[in-house]
Parts: structure tokens; sequence; C-alpha cells
């Protein structure tokens, strides 16, 4: 009976030592797990027209090393930043209005995604002799690293004389 108390009380003590400050930092230090990689972006204004309409995108990893690529249907193909975060998107007339997603993915030393972000954005057809709103400004500091335009991709050149040649 005295051995079961004891025993008893001896773990009551251990528990309650566990459970204190004055656990060592290292057993703090594996309990935390490590973050996981994060993608963040933004895209200013979330509309805009078709023809003349701006939108700036700004991406970003938590990553150090990691490559940005952005990508969106409403481009011709995916773009990768290196230069900068910041990307400018001029919309032309040859994109069609409507609802599109803009993609980040973040891509590690290993070639692989470690991350990804969706954001989405609507592109509005100009009406004329209709009143509509002014297109919405882009911010003052806004410096972009990369301009690209939208459209479909160019057309594939072949070798002459073959199927997509003259």
């Amino acid at each position: 009976m005295k051995r079961t108390v004891a025993a008893a009380v001896t773990a009551g003590v251990i528990m309650g030592l566990a459970g204190s400050p004055a656990v060592p930092a290292a057993w703090a230090a594996a309990a935390r797990p490590t973050p996981m990689p994060r993608a963040t972006l933004h895209v200013v204004p979330g509309w805009t027209y078709a023809g003349g309409g701006k939108l700036a995108v700004t991406a970003s990893c938590s990553q150090r090393g990691d490559q940005r690529v952005v990508g969106s249907k409403m481009l011709a193909r995916p773009v990768t930043l290196r230069k900068g975060p910041n990307l400018l998107i001029k919309v032309t007339d040859k994109t069609r209005p409507g609802k599109y997603t803009i993609n980040l993915f973040c891509i590690g030393k290993n070639k692989q995604i470690d991350s990804a972000v969706l954001k989405k954005v609507r592109i509005l057809k100009r009406l004329r002799g209709f009143w509509q709103p002014d297109e919405p400004a882009l911010p003052k500091h806004f410096k972009p690293g990369v301009t690209v335009s939208t459209g479909p991709p160019p057309k594939a050149k072949g070798r002459p004389g073959g199927k997509n040649g003259r």
C-alpha cells in the first residue's frame, strides 16, 4: 500500500514538473512543428476593363530561395518573376470579359511546388453610350519588375513545307 501511494505521489510530482516552465528549451522546441511554406498574392484592383485596363500583381514566397511563377488563362504563358516581386498585366482588347483566376506557385530548389495561392479578378467590357465608373488606378508606389500583355499565345511556326509551314 505504501509503495502504491509513493509511486502515485512520484508520478504526480513528475507530471507537475513537466507542465511547469522549468522544462528544458530543447523539449519545447521539439514540440513546435516547423511552419509550412506560404505564398502571398495581391492583385490591385480587383477588376478592370478589357482593352486598356491594368492589373498590379505583387507576389511573394515565405521561403527565401523559392522561384515565383504567376500564371493565368488570360496570359499566353506562365511568367517567372526573377527581377522582383511585382508584375504589371496590361489587359488588351483580345481578352474576353469574365472572371479569371491568377495563380502563384512558389517552386523550391528541388523543382517542386512548395506553396500556391489563387486570386480572382474580373475583366469587364466597356459599353459605349452608357455611364460606367472610371477605370481604377494602380497604387502610386507600384513599380513593376516585369510587364506582360494579355492575349492568346503566338501561333507555332512550323518548318517550311510541313503541316504548319508556308
